[in-house]
């Protein structure tokens, strides 16, 4: 009789920002699905699952009622507000994050292992992508949370080293739905782009909002986000009058085949990276359960220190030092419903959650072309 191994699943499928949270839900019960199935492993993986409904209170509760299940590992928390919220717990009772969505950086914890991506692996060559084709005139505008906070604070370094303008910069609570204030601003400064940090139910109301008046003026206007995925676009249907860009480790577009098998085997869904990052989190701590024969984490950490998993994201590793996994970087735009590839960084980029290795020289190269009349915004 094989062992069980227990983990828990900490994601909010309801509450604002319910799409992102069930994209990584199915990625992890597929996930373990296909590790129970598979008689190379000599275990199970029993979950235990708790939905915070989104509210942040809901998470410390969630963490202690996972521990108590005898879950030495957590898997989810979608927003960086939830992350930190049970950070502390986690340290004391010696449990392990596994958290797969995309953050703002500046943070490393022996109890997080951060898989999702930081912004030298989206921001920045989201930006530099943005500002080579639509100028360096910048609206920036975010949940007030840390994710929405520090994104655009970096984000406006870079405009202002590639000597650009941020024409606007606002940020709303969650669930917010006016922003008619923000988009007479927008439609008067005319930004050559905007940076949209808002979460869930916001930036869904907002990217309608705003194309509306991208319609009634005859532009389309680029958005562009480091968390907007295929699991979220039914809810902007129709938002047609503006051209949404979106940077992460996947698209489907980029593994049809991998979008085949996993259709076939569990169904057609949205394959977004929250999805695919949370059932490859999965897939590499089944890998390291193998190999030392047990769930402690600490040994589990380690063995991932010194594993070069292949993945259809490539080959990726997790840096000992910070505890973050080195990712492709992909750029899609928003087409009939699906992305399409616009930009592809060269390999897998090693994370650099605080960017003191991360070279800002083409920001400021873009300011010389700037400032030579090199510029040539796209407009379509």
């Amino acid at each position: 009789m094989s062992a069980i191994v227990n983990v828990g699943l900490l994601v909010s499928s309801h509450g604002t920002y319910q799409d992102l949270g069930r994209s990584t839900l199915a990625g992890l019960r597929d996930a373990i699905t296909e590790i129970n199935e598979d008689p190379a492993y000599e275990f199970t993986i029993a979950s235990t699952e708790h939905d915070p409904y989104g509210e942040l209170q809901g998470y410390a509760v969630g963490l202690e009622r996972l521990t108590e299940s005898g879950a030495k590992h957590i898997f989810g928390t979608t927003t960086s507000a939830s992350r930190k919220e049970i950070i502390p717990d986690l340290e004391r009772a010696n449990r392990l994050l596994w958290y797969s969505c995309p953050y703002e950086g500046y943070e490393c914890s022996e109890s997080v292992l951060y898989l999702g991506g930081c912004p030298n692996q989206n921001l920045l060559p989201l930006m530099q992508y943005a500002i080579a084709n639509f100028g360096a005139r910048a609206c920036l505008v975010g949940s007030n949370y840390v994710w929405g906070w520090e994104s655009n604070r970096i984000a406006r370094e870079l405009v202002e080293t590639a000597a650009g303008e941020v024409t606007a910069e606002k940020y709303y609570r969650f669930g917010d739905t006016d922003f008619d204030a923000l988009i007479e601003n927008i439609m008067s400064h005319n930004p050559g782009f905007v940076l949209n940090n808002l979460v869930g139910e916001s930036s869904y109301h907002f990217l309608r909002q705003l194309s509306a008046a991208c319609s009634k003026k005859g532009i389309r206007n680029p958005v562009l986000s480091c968390n907007f995925t295929e699991s979220e676009l039914p809810r902007i249907q129709g938002a047609d009058s503006i051209r949404l860009l979106s940077c992460g480790a996947f698209f489907e577009c980029v593994a049809p085949s991998f979008v085949a098998r996993q259709s076939a085997l569990h169904g057609r869904q949205p394959f977004s990276h929250y999805y695919t990052v949370a059932y490859i989190a999965m897939h590499l701590f089944a890998t390291a359960r193998q190999k030392v024969g047990h769930d402690d984490p600490e040994a589990i950490a380690d063995a991932l220190y010194q594993l070069k998993y292949q993945s259809l994201l490539g080959e990726i590793t997790i840096a000992e030092h910070n505890n973050h996994l080195s990712l492709p970087s992909y750029i899609a735009e928003a087409k009939g419903g699906q992305f399409e590839l616009v930009h592809i960084e060269s390999g897998s980029i090693a994370a650099d959650p605080y960017l003191v290795q991360s070279n800002f020289d083409v920001f400021r190269n873009l300011a010389a072309r700037s400032t030579q009349g090199h510029f040539l915004r796209v407009v379509k």
